[in-house]
């Protein structure tokens, strides 16, 4: 049973590194300019959109910060235990809670950014970034190209 938790501390560890290197890549540009390029925004479309980032980013690092924080409580818990304690299992639940409000921020901040778009590069915007919401800690190939 040691060894399970041990698998499942690496899993999770595995898991938040790879949920802040999409986090880090996501915000790397932090002109945004994939947008001016690839959805044609115009200048005052661009303002609204660097200005929905920029108040995203902290969003982000804040959320980032938490599910850091919920993963070490859970890592330190499965450390202490050699079966799946009340502790343990309400841990994972935190996890998880903190990991879907999350996935819902990403999702407000997607449809606000594709607001600014007329319809048709609104739904090519929104099938670009939704595989992030969709399948949070990977990155999809193409973004922030």
């Amino acid at each position: 049973m040691k060894r399970g938790g041990i698998i499942l501390a690496l899993a999770m560890i595995a898991a938040v590194a790879a949920m802040a290197i999409a986090c880090l890549m996501h915000h790397k540009n932090s002109s945004v300019e994939w947008l001016r390029t690839e959805f044609g925004l115009n200048a005052e479309q661009m303002k609204l959109a660097i200005a929905l980032h920029e108040e995203y980013r902290s969003t982000c690092a804040e959320m980032c910060k938490r599910i850091a924080e919920t993963d070490a409580r859970l890592t330190a818990a499965i450390r202490t235990s050699d079966k799946p304690t009340p502790e343990i299992v309400a841990a994972i639940a935190e996890t998880d809670r903190v990991r879907t409000e999350c996935r819902v921020a990403m999702l407000r901040h997607f449809y606000k950014t594709s607001e600014l778009m007329p319809s048709d590069k609104r739904v090519m915007y929104l099938e670009k970034v939704l595989p992030l919401v969709l399948h949070p800690g990977e990155m999809h190939a193409e973004h922030g190209q």
